[in-house]
């Protein structure tokens, strides 16, 4: 059986609009929102006996966008890590006044200065998952738990990348 001329125009005009839409996001600098701190070479830290779980996961993320951590010196930019704190409470209960849901929130305040010029004064970077409990298996929502706490230092490590990006630029 041969394809008709419909078919055959149907087919054209839905790869003519696949094609125009591809070609107008390529034209419009769409891309995937990436960690790449520009010409950033080289960030020092203090503090990290405040966050050291927290330092972990924001190491492993400026070494992914090739930034080495180093001791003070001038022209380095300098996070100063505050403050971290976590916190859970209740969202949700169930019939018998049980929690059946709890929220979890973990919070970093961090400050970001360049040769003694403030780049960022005191600022609060924030996370939160929300989670079910499941009171048959109270192992098994600890460790859920515990993976979120995992995800939320992540995302804070992103957004610190991010800020960091915004307010030292590139150089």
């Amino acid at each position: 059986m041969c394809p008709t001329r419909s078919s055959i125009l149907s087919f054209l005009s839905r790869s003519i609009a696949v094609s125009l839409v591809l070609l107008i996001l390529s034209g419009c600098g769409y891309q995937l929102r990436g960690s790449s701190l520009g010409d950033l070479l080289a960030i020092s830290f203090s503090g990290t006996r405040e966050a050291p779980v927290t330092f972990r996961a924001i190491r492993d993320t400026l070494e992914e966008s090739n930034v080495n951590i180093v001791a003070p010196a001038s022209d380095v930019v300098a996070v100063h890590l505050l403050d971290e704190r976590s916190m859970r409470r209740s969202v949700a209960t169930t019939n018998v006044i049980d929690a059946a849901e709890y929220e979890l929130r973990l919070e970093l305040d961090v400050s970001i200065t360049r040769n003694e010029e403030i780049l960022l004064e005191q600022a609060t970077l924030i996370a939160e998952r929300v989670y079910a409990v499941d009171t048959a298996n109270l192992s098994g929502s600890y460790e859920e738990q515990t993976l979120l706490m995992d995800e939320m230092r992540s995302e804070l490590a992103q957004k610190l990348a991010r800020r960091i990006e915004m307010v030292a630029g590139n150089g």
